[in-house]
C-alpha cells in the first residue's frame, strides 16, 4: 500500500511538473513578445513603405489567457514526448497555418519563407509557375443523394486573372476557370464523404454505404490539398522535373484537359499608346510603385501628344497595392476623397474615408474604363474610384468582387502572413465584395487582340462613348 502512495504522489509530482513547465513557457514567450514587437513589420496593403507594427498591449477584456496557456502546454508535450524527434520550427509554422486557415478567409494566410519571397517577386512584377493568379472561391451548392439534396461548401481554386505572355495564357487558360485536378489528382475542394453523411443520414442500406465510403475513400487518397496545388502551380521546378502539368479545368459547363508550363514570367508595368490620333490608351498590368511612375509619364505624354480623352483599361489587373494605385488616381480625380474602408471596432463595425496622399490633379478629360471578370481587389476600387471622382464610363463584364483591405506583416525570420483587415467601399458607400463592379455598359464579346481597334470589341464600344463626349463638349 505504501509502494501504491509513493508511486501515485510521484506521478502527481511528474503531472504539476509538466503542468509548470507549459506555464513557464507562457510566462517566457509573453515576456519576449511583448518585449520584442519591433520583430514583426506591417506592410499596409501591400504598400512600398514599411511600418513598424509593435505588439498591443494584452486587453483583458478580449485576451484569452487560458487558450493561450492550453496551447503552450500542448505544444510543450508535442515537443518532449512525441515519439519522433520533431522541430519546434515545423510546429510553429504547421500552428501558425492552422491558425489563419481557420479564419476561412482566401485572402488571410500564412506564408512560409520561401512564399512571402515568391508574393514580394510577384507584387515587383515577377511571376513563378503558369503565371495566373489564382483564388479560392467558396460556393454553397447541393449535393444530389437519391431523390434528396443535401447543402454543400466548395473551396474552389479559380484562375483570376492570366499574366500576358505567360504560359497560363499560351495554354489558352481564363478567368473563371475551375482547376479541378492537376497531374490527375482531384484538388480538394470539398468534403469527399459528404454523401456518405447524407446516406447514413437517410438511413440507407449498409451496402450502399459501404460503396459510397469506398469510393470517398478512393477519392481523398488521390487528392491535394488546395494549397498544395496552388504551390504546384505556381513554383519553378528544378530543371530535372521541368515537365508541363496536366489540368483539368471546368470552364461553364465544360470539362477540358489543359497542359501548362511552368516558368518565370515578367510582367510589363504599363503600356500605353496613342489610339486613332485622338484617344490616349493605359494599362497597367499590375499596379505597383514601378507602373505608378511610369502611369504619371505616360499620362503627361499623351496629354502633349493632343489626347482628347483615355481609356483605362483594367481588364485582368489582378496583382495590385493600396499605395500605387492612390498615386495613380491622383491624377485622374478631383477629389481628395476615393473611397471608403469598412473595419471592425470591437464588435461594432465603422467606416473611414481612404484619401488621396496629395491634392488631386485631374486630367479633365472624358475617361472610360474597361473591366472584366478578371478585374481583381485594387483594380476593382480604381475602377470604382474613376466613375465616381471623374464622371468616367465602365465598360465591359461585372468584376470578380474582391473588396478585401488586406495587410502583410512581415516577420523576423523572414515568414510573413496576410490579413484582411476592412472592405473597401465606393466614395457613396457602394459595395462591391462578392458583388462586383458593374459596368454601365456590358459587352460580353471577348477581344481578338486586346487594346487593338477593330479586334477589341469593348475598346471600340469606349471610343464610340469617347467620341460622343467630345461632340457634347
Amino acid at each position: 500500500m505504501r509502494a501504491k502512495w509513493i508511486r501515485g504522489g510521484l506521478s502527481l509530482l511528474a503531472l504539476g511538473l509538466v503542468f509548470a513547465s507549459g506555464w513557464l513557457t507562457r510566462r517566457i514567450v509573453a515576456y519576449h513578445a511583448l518585449h520584442r514587437g519591433s520583430e514583426v513589420v506591417v506592410q499596409r496593403d501591400f504598400a512600398p513603405a514599411l511600418a513598424d507594427a509593435r505588439t498591443p498591449t494584452p486587453n483583458p477584456k478580449v485576451s484569452e489567457p487560458a487558450m493561450v496557456q492550453l496551447y503552450n502546454n500542448v505544444l510543450y508535450l508535442v515537443r518532449e514526448q512525441y515519439v519522433e524527434p520533431v522541430k519546434t520550427e515545423q510546429l510553429t509554422y504547421g500552428s501558425l497555418e492552422a491558425l489563419l486557415a481557420s479564419l476561412n478567409d482566401p485572402r488571410s494566410q500564412f506564408l512560409r519563407p520561401e512564399q512571402h519571397e515568391n508574393l514580394v517577386r510577384a507584387l515587383s512584377g515577377e511571376v513563378g509557375g503558369i503565371g495566373a493568379v489564382l483564388a479560392v472561391v467558396n460556393r454553397k451548392t447541393t449535393l444530389r443523394v437519391g431523390n434528396e439534396t443535401a447543402p454543400l461548401e466548395q473551396s474552389l481554386l479559380t484562375v483570376v486573372a492570366v499574366l500576358p505572355n505567360s504560359p497560363a495564357e499560351k495554354a489558352g487558360l481564363k478567368p473563371g476557370d475551375v482547376i479541378d485536378e492537376v497531374d490527375g489528382r482531384w484538388v480538394l475542394s470539398e468534403n469527399p464523404y459528404a454523401e456518405v453523411v447524407e446516406l447514413q443520414r437517410m438511413h440507407s442500406p449498409r451496402d450502399q454505404i459501404r460503396q459510397a465510403s469506398e469510393r470517398a475513400r478512393q477519392r481523398a487518397l488521390n487528392s491535394i490539398t488546395l494549397s498544395e496545388a496552388t504551390a504546384q502551380l505556381s513554383q519553378i521546378p528544378k530543371p530535372n522535373e521541368a515537365k508541363p502539368l496536366e489540368l483539368t479545368i471546368k470552364r461553364g459547363g465544360q470539362t477540358l484537359k489543359v497542359r501548362v508550363e511552368r516558368a518565370t514570367t515578367r510582367v510589363r508595368p504599363l503600356e500605353y499608346r496613342m489610339l486613332k490620333n485622338r484617344w490616349g490608351y493605359l494599362r497597367p498590368n499590375l499596379i505597383n510603385a514601378t507602373a505608378a511612375r511610369e502611369f504619371a509619364h505616360a499620362l503627361r505624354t499623351l496629354k502633349q501628344g493632343g489626347a482628347k480623352g483615355f481609356v483605362i483599361d483594367l481588364r485582368g489587373v489582378a496583382i495590385g497595392q493600396q499605395e500605387p494605385a492612390l498615386q495613380m488616381l491622383s491624377l485622374l480625380v478631383s477629389k481628395r476623397q476615393v473611397a471608403q474602408v469598412e473595419y471592425r471596432d470591437g464588435k461594432t463595425y465603422k467606416k473611414r474615408p481612404l484619401t488621396l496622399p496629395k491634392a488631386p490633379q485631374a486630367v479633365g478629360m472624358p475617361i472610360a474604363v474597361l473591366v472584366d471578370r478578371g478585374t481583381y481587389n485594387i483594380a476593382e476600387l480604381m475602377a470604382i474610384a474613376i466613375r465616381q471622382g471623374a464622371q468616367a464610363r465602365i465598360i465591359g463584364m461585372p468584376t470578380f468582387g474582391e473588396a478585401s483591405q488586406t495587410n502583410l506583416y512581415q516577420l523576423k525570420d523572414g515568414s510573413a502572413f496576410t490579413l484582411t483587415v476592412g472592405r473597401y467601399l465606393g466614395n457613396d458607400g457602394t459595395a462591391f465584395h462578392q458583388r462586383g463592379v458593374q459596368p454601365d455598359a456590358r459587352v460580353p464579346a471577348e477581344p481578338r487582340m486586346r487594346g487593338q481597334p477593330g479586334a477589341d470589341p469593348a475598346l471600340e464600344r469606349a471610343l464610340q462613348w469617347l467620341t460622343t463626349q467630345e461632340k457634347r463638349a
